[in-house]
């Protein structure tokens, strides 16, 4: 339940610009939060769907760039994409932002999933063929390799 007081004039600071950070702005706006909302993702593409790139898109049925998880409702957020949250001020109830800029709000939801895990040994992980699969450019850099048909997979 989100107070009358806090509808209109709340500010709300979603980290994580996937999957559950775009319902979580969906179900905030559903349930009448009016206030400022920002979305924070470090990735420069809008909310996606991440199964299929292991699916879909390396079997060549669907590009990689069409993903794009529906939207089930208008969300009115400021979306502040390709850019990473890298600190968190409480004091002054801020989230620094990688390029040096803030986002303000009364409120924070963090939102980041996890990362890939990486390949133990770093000089291995390196080599020509080795690909983590986390992200749509993750899976259009796989697909092409694949597209080119190596000798060996």
């Amino acid at each position: 339940m989100i107070r009358d007081d806090f509808k209109d004039n709340g500010r709300i600071v979603i980290v994580g610009a996937s999957l559950t950070g775009l319902r979580a702005a969906e179900a905030l706006r559903h349930e009448g939060f009016r206030g400022h909302l920002a979305i924070i993702g470090d990735e420069p593409d809008e909310p996606y769907d991440r199964p299929p790139l292991s699916k879909q898109v390396l079997k060549g049925w669907v590009p990689a760039d069409h993903t794009k998880l529906p939207r089930l409702r208008h969300v009115d957020a400021e979306w502040r994409l390709g850019v990473a949250a890298t600190a968190l001020d409480r004091a002054n109830r801020l989230v620094r932002l990688a390029d040096g800029s803030e986002a303000p709000g009364d409120r924070l939801l963090i939102a980041t999933g996890m990362p890939a895990r990486r390949w133990p040994n770093a000089e291995e992980a390196a080599l020509q063929g080795v690909f983590n699969l986390r992200t749509s450019g993750d899976a259009a850099r796989l697909q092409a390799a694949l597209a080119a048909r190596p000798r060996r997979v």
